[in-house]
């Protein structure tokens, strides 16, 4: 995997560091850890030595070339939590300390992830750094709105731990993707029946979120239709909310013209009540609904289809006819791929099943979480 150097400045955020330091470890990858002087009044070099398993450094100690070495070793260079300080010497081009050192002698992607107090994060000075950096190619990764640990409320806390990786994989990724728009459904639809009730499935949304990240770590520009979920939806990502079939159908098609590639994800729920009742329906000893078909979300795409845009269907069968219905969906839909699952992976965190390929190609897979069979199918589309 990738060689990360995790740079790390004095911020009551620095706990989140220690986190983020034990995520990578654990996705693979190797990490080095640099200190500015006074980050170590929070967290001790023993502490990252002890989580990376390599020493960590806050000065140049028995390697007077330190600032040249670490930027060499790594793929990429993370400053994370970036005091405004540190921010404001990195932008001026300032070198006072190992980190800021380092920085200016790394080549390579560079990005920093601020923590400050909200009107340090809005004062023009530092905004006025900030573009300087961007203006650099480096990309900031902004603070998030919350409460700060002075008590204060609004935009500076640290990016969230989900964040931090998803923007440390999009900087480790080539861009095939660049320049490729991309729509993907997510979520569960609903047909309500009444003012509660509703008609609906047990998806979860993990496969369609997992899979726009990994879209948007190879560069494409996503955007996603989502049903109801109780999953977060990737935070630097659109997301549009709808929440029946036919909002679902409105919105994939209002945005036909101007994509390249569909994923339907979404479990769309095959039919509705003919009638939605106002209110909430009194309870009785029974309850007749007549339904009718939604429509078909795939087959509209199909009709309208423009000549460039590829689209991936799903399919969620019984296993024993799980290849059969799926090679006539594949067909009958006019799909370029289709992902089969049998039904008993729907609301898991594994995921098994085979991709279906226009060309006859059957894949079969297996992954024990989202993310890894989203990096696979998007192999596949790349």
């Amino acid at each position: 995997m990738a060689k990360i150097l995790l740079g790390v400045s004095s911020s009551v955020a620095i706990y989140k560091a220690c986190e983020l330091l034990r995520e990578l470890k654990r996705r693979g990858h190797q990490v080095r850890v640099v200190l500015t002087p006074n980050a170590e009044k929070f967290v001790s070099k023993l502490t990252f030595h002890s989580l990376s398993g390599h020493k960590a450094y806050s000065d140049w100690e028995e390697d007077p070339f330190l600032h040249i070495n670490l930027p060499r070793w790594c793929d990429l260079f993370l400053i994370a939590p970036c005091s405004a300080h540190t921010l404001s010497k990195i932008a001026l081009g300032l070198a006072d300390n190992l980190l800021t050192n380092c920085v200016l002698a790394h080549a390579g992607p560079l990005m920093i992830a601020p923590a400050c107090n909200v009107e340090m994060w809005n004062s023009p000075p530092l905004q006025e750094n900030i573009k300087k950096l961007r203006e650099r190619h480096v990309v900031v990764i902004e603070p998030e709105e919350g409460v700060l640990a002075c008590e204060e409320e609004g935009k500076g806390r640290l990016a969230s731990l989900e964040r931090l990786l998803d923007w440390v994989e999009w900087g480790l990724r080539q861009k095939p993707l660049s320049g490729k728009k991309v729509l993907i459904t997510v979520g569960a639809t609903r047909e309500f029946i009444d003012k509660v009730r509703f008609i609906s499935n047990q998806s979860s949304g993990k496969t369609g979120f997992a899979i726009a990240r990994v879209l948007w770590w190879y560069g494409a520009d996503v955007e996603i239709v989502a049903g109801y979920t109780e999953e977060k939806p990737p935070p630097e990502i659109k997301t549009v909310r709808v929440v029946s079939a036919e909002e679902m159908l409105k919105a994939v098609l209002e945005r036909l013209e101007d994509i390249d590639l569909l994923v339907m994800n979404a479990a769309v729920s095959d039919y509705r009540p003919s009638e939605r009742f106002e209110g909430k329906l009194k309870k009785s000893h029974s309850l007749e609904l007549s339904l009718i078909k939604n429509p078909d979300i795939l087959e509209e795409v199909a009709k309208l289809k423009p000549k460039n845009l590829r689209v991936v269907g799903f399919a969620l069968e019984e296993e024993s006819v799980l290849l059969q219905n799926a090679e006539e969906k594949l067909r009958k839909k006019d799909l370029d791929l289709l992902v089969a699952n049998p039904i008993d992976t729907m609301g898991k965190e594994s995921h098994r099943g085979y991709l279906l390929f226009k060309d006859g190609r059957k894949i079969p897979f297996s992954f024990g979480e989202k993310l890894g069979f989203a990096e696979f199918l998007v192999s596949h589309l790349v």
